[in-house]
């Protein structure tokens, strides 16, 4: 079986629009969409070997932090997230994809004033 995300990035100026649509396909997925409550390392169970990433898109309608592999990260990666404001990589974009560690469990930190929902589609090659 297999995933697609389909990303669509578009500028209107005036009317007039700029776009472009890029198709990823890949045979598994990471599908998440939890509500984090107000705390400050609040595991999240996800692995991820992110040689084999082909897709992420992360969203929380809070401010929030996320740490992989450890409270300090240590020995993997933090991703300050925005409000509303989506993390969105995948292959051939012109930056490198922010976890550049393997995952093995990600810590959420929402200090916003009511509990976050995190939504995280991630597309993967399975056969690596």
């Amino acid at each position: 079986m297999s995933f697609t995300h389909q990303v669509t990035e578009k500028v209107l100026v005036g009317g007039e629009s700029i776009s472009n649509v890029s198709t990823l396909t890949s045979g598994s997925k990471i599908s998440i969409d939890e509500s984090m409550p107000v705390a400050t390392d609040t595991p999240l169970a996800i692995t991820l070997d992110v040689s084999q990433a082909k897709s992420v898109y992360i969203l929380s309608d809070r401010d929030i932090t996320i740490e992989t592999n450890a409270t300090n990260a240590a020995g993997g990666n933090t991703l300050a997230l925005k409000a509303n404001i989506p993390y969105v990589w995948y292959t051939n974009k012109y930056h490198a994809l922010v976890f550049t560690a393997d995952i093995t469990v990600a810590y959420i930190t929402n200090a916003a004033a009511g509990a976050a929902r995190l939504q995280i589609e991630i597309l993967f090659d399975p056969t690596v």
